[in-house]
């Protein structure tokens, strides 16, 4: 009897569940990063589409229909020569730039000293219809600057001083011209001096 006891208390203490040791945790999953390197190049400006050039060969100045055009009847680069405008100013011509321009009822002509673009010299013309209609403009002029003429220079002229500048306007036929130099590179007699030449081409 007592070898059953034990038989069956061995057999019980086989089928009996094991203790099982307590279980881990799972350990928590390291999250996964994906890194990604993007190269990116800054934006590029749209190309600028270049504008089609086409040169054209000046032709000749074609008239106006209009019978004042200085540069054709005397030819503005005759007015008054750097050489002229040194020897009225008591100046060397090398001093001096010369430039022209001209248009259908004017003419210009620009001087400038060399090394000082401010130290300005000039013969400004202006044709009209006739020499009755540059008169009558002329005279309307001695009125609102309230200058009196002489005839120094010309049919009629007369003096407006501005600042640092001398000055001599004058008529002569359809013309009205301006004499004008900075005073440091002319004075008022060498001023004159070169309006009188500028007067001897219109004669």
């Amino acid at each position: 009897m007592k070898k059953l006891l034990v038989i069956l208390m061995l057999v019980l203490a086989a089928c009996a569940p094991q203790a099982q040791p307590p279980a881990q945790p799972p350990a928590p999953a390291e999250p996964q990063v994906t890194a990604t390197e993007q190269v990116t190049q800054p934006p590029q400006p749209a190309p600028v589409a270049q504008p089609e050039t086409t040169e054209v060969s000046p032709g000749p100045v074609e008239p106006t229909g209009s019978p004042i055009e200085p540069y054709t009847q005397l030819g503005c680069e005759q007015l008054l020569t750097a050489e002229q405008f040194a020897t009225a100013c008591n100046n060397e011509s090398s001093n001096f730039v010369v430039t022209y321009r001209v248009g259908t009822k004017n003419c210009m002509v620009n001087i400038r000293a060399k090394g000082n673009d401010r130290l300005t010299a000039g013969v400004t013309l202006t044709g009209y219809k006739d020499a009755a209609t540059a008169m009558k403009e002329f005279d309307r002029r001695l009125v609102v600057m309230k200058v009196g003429a002489d005839k120094s220079v010309g049919d009629k002229a007369y003096e407006f001083p501005k600042l640092d500048r001398h000055t001599v306007n004058f008529i002569r036929n359809e013309f009205i011209i301006e004499v004008g130099s900075d005073s440091h590179i002319c004075t008022e007699d060498g001023v004159e001096a070169v309006a009188k030449a500028v007067d001897g081409h219109l004669k």
